[in-house]
C-alpha cells in the first residue's frame, strides 16, 4: 500500500506522521511495528533521469519539463 506522510520534529528525533484512513484502511494501529521505505519527493526531471549531456536546445526544454513536474 501506497500512503503519503509528512516528517515532523519530534524532540530530538523525527516522526512520520500519516493519515488515519489510510491506516485504518491498511488495518494497522498505534504502536504497530511496521517497515517503511523512504523516498524523497521527485520534482525535477534530472531527480527521475541524473544529469544529461546538454543538446541544442535540450537546457530550454528541460525548464519546460521542470515546470510541467511542479503543476502535479
Amino acid at each position: 500500500m501506497m500512503v503519503k506522510g509528512k516528517i515532523l520534529e519530534w524532540g530530538n528525533s523525527f516522526g512520520l506522521r500519516l493519515n488515519k484512513a489510510d491506516m485504518v484502511g491498511a488495518g494497522l494501529r498505534a504502536d504497530q511495528e511496521v517497515e517503511v521505505e523512504i523516498k524523497p519527493k521527485l520534482t525535477k526531471v534530472k531527480d527521475v533521469f541524473g544529469i544529461i549531456k546538454k543538446k541544442v536546445g535540450s537546457e530550454k526544454e528541460l525548464e519546460e519539463i521542470d515546470r510541467l513536474f511542479q503543476e502535479y
